[in-house]
């Protein structure tokens, strides 16, 4: 007891409100919350994709595992008089058929030593629709499941 007849209120921390059954629960409610937001961020991460673009599925294929990065990479890039396709430190050129036809047996035998069977195309926005029709043709026949067409990123002085 003081020297002034008061006796100070012992308080129970944060948790001294309501039935004594509930105060182990309310204790716990920080820790729900930091493991559902844990789950929450895991369920995320997987959907996310490593690269801005439009993901086309190939008829008859497996479909791209959302989590999946892709191990074939392709450049195409627009020439005034032929595209160029960059794959593999090797130049192609999809108007002439020789070498386009090389580009397909590469992209076949890359794909059959491959365990993913991604192709992520790099194309700059001038590149004809029919060139990046005529490069998904021939992933297809080379065995190629999942397609994942990107832009070439422009710089920050481009942008």
């Amino acid at each position: 007891m003081s020297p002034w007849k008061w006796n100070p209120e012992r308080t129970q921390g944060i948790w001294r409100h309501g039935p004594a059954w509930t105060k182990p629960f309310a204790a716990a409610v920080p820790w729900v919350t930091v493991l559902l937001l844990l789950l929450m961020l895991h369920m995320v991460g997987g959907t996310l994709v490593s690269e801005r673009g439009v993901l086309f599925d190939l008829p008859d294929s497996s479909g791209l595992d959302e989590g999946e990065s892709a191990s074939l990479v392709a450049l195409v890039m627009p020439m005034p008089h032929e595209t160029l396709v960059f794959f593999d430190d090797a130049r192609y050129a999809m108007g002439d058929e020789t070498s386009a036809s090389a580009f397909a047996a590469h992209l076949e035998d890359r794909v059959s030593k491959s365990d993913r069977k991604t192709l992520l195309v790099l194309a700059d926005r001038r590149v004809a629709t029919g060139e990046l029709m005529k490069i998904a043709a021939m992933a297809r026949r080379s065995g190629v499941g999942s397609m994942l067409f990107a832009e070439k990123r422009a710089g920050k002085a481009d942008e």
